[in-house]
């Protein structure tokens, strides 16, 4: 069985007291492009951002390539090589959609070792 590029099991989200996500489940092959859709409200963003940690409590599990990531804080989830760029704003706004996506593999190769 090979490992996955990112699995959801039973992720719930909450935003201090407010429950925003329940029982979210998600696999995504190596290689396979996902598209989420919905309505406004319907959960898009909140899912990506419960990926990378940054919303309030989460609960379940997130496998990123394999690692169990629930449990981590943001920055060692972009270690893991993931990023969440919100819709119409880039990290950084010099640099283009495609530049401000790429930034987390460059950092990541940095740390270990290799020039940007």
């Amino acid at each position: 069985m090979s490992v996955k590029a990112l699995e959801i099991s039973g992720l719930h989200a909450w935003y201090g007291e407010s429950h925003i996500l329940h029982d979210v489940n998600l696999t995504v092959e190596k290689g396979e492009v996902v598209t989420l859709l919905g309505r406004n409200g319907a959960g898009r963003s909140t899912t990506l951002r419960a990926i990378m940690g940054l919303t309030g409590t989460r609960k379940g599990s997130i496998k990123i390539n394999g690692v169990e990531s629930i449990d981590l804080p943001t920055h060692k989830i972009a270690h893991l090589g993931v990023g969440y760029c919100p819709e119409e704003r880039g990290i950084f706004s010099s640099l283009t959609a495609e530049e401000n996506l790429m930034l987390p593999p460059v950092v990541s190769s940095t740390d270990k070792g290799m020039s940007v």
